[in-house]
């Protein structure tokens, strides 16, 4: 392996912000998409984080797994499948900047749209429309750009999941999704021997973060923990659109 310092400092505090965002509000990890990009070009940073985010998940099913509503996965991961499938065929003919602005203007739009959801009662068919599209737009999201954690996170809030509850099915949800992701990721070259010796060199930090943001969701209330996912959504947002337009 032979990668500069600057690459060595940008995927270890990304591999803390991983594990941190992982057992705490999430939706933070879209921080980290960028932050190891400056240390990898290209595509290559997905393959760098996508081993290093399934280890950061299953430390999160270890700390919750009990607290998972097996429903919401049953019905919305079928749904992610097929937009992961849809995510791989169109990986090389999206630009990453088009890409990255249309789905932080999506987040946007689904907090807005979330303050209409919890002060209207959508019919049946509404409901179900809503979910077929954030479900497939969170396969592609992921797929493409490993951004599928704030989607996820206003679609969960809308459903009314209390604190644990929000975490333990995110963090099964995405154990499933990201472990589903890795050999289609394997196999366009992504993920190469060199870059899983680097997740190894990661885990101390990862554990160190998923510790961390363990211990802070113990203290958050249950209407601080909401503000808080809005609020990393957003700032994963602005994230996305700065990328896209600059």
């Amino acid at each position: 392996m032979d990668y500069s310092a600057t690459a060595y400092i940008c995927i270890f505090l990304a591999a803390i912000l991983i594990g941190f965002s992982k057992t705490s509000v999430g939706g933070l990890v879209i921080l980290a998409v960028p932050l190891v990009a400056i240390g990898f070009p290209g595509k290559q940073s997905t393959g760098i984080i996508l081993p290093l985010m399934v280890f950061a998940d299953l430390l999160a099913v270890l700390y919750y797994r009990r607290d998972c509503d097996w429903r919401v996965i049953l019905k919305f991961f079928p749904l992610t499948a097929a937009g992961v499938g849809i995510g791989y065929l169109i990986l090389d003919a999206i630009p990453n900047k088009v890409f990255d602005l249309v789905l932080g203007v999506t987040i946007i739009v689904m907090l807005l749209t979330g303050m209409v959801v919890e002060r209207v009662k959508l019919g049946q068919i509404a409901q179900w429309s809503y979910t077929i599209v954030v479900g497939l737009l969170v396969g592609v999201a992921t797929m493409l750009a490993n951004a599928a954690g704030p989607l996820l996170g206003i679609y969960f809030l809308q459903l009314g999941m209390d604190k644990k509850g929000f975490i333990g099915t995110r963090s099964w949800y995405f154990l499933l999704l990201n472990a589903f992701k890795l050999p289609f990721s394997a196999s366009i070259g992504l993920i190469t021997a060199d870059s899983l010796i680097l997740n190894v060199m990661c885990i101390p930090l990862a554990l160190l973060g998923g510790y961390i943001g363990y211990r802070l969701i113990g203290i958050l209330n249950e209407n601080i923990f909401k503000r808080c996912i809005q609020g990393a959504a957003l700032i994963a947002a602005a994230q996305l659109i700065y990328s896209g337009i600059r």
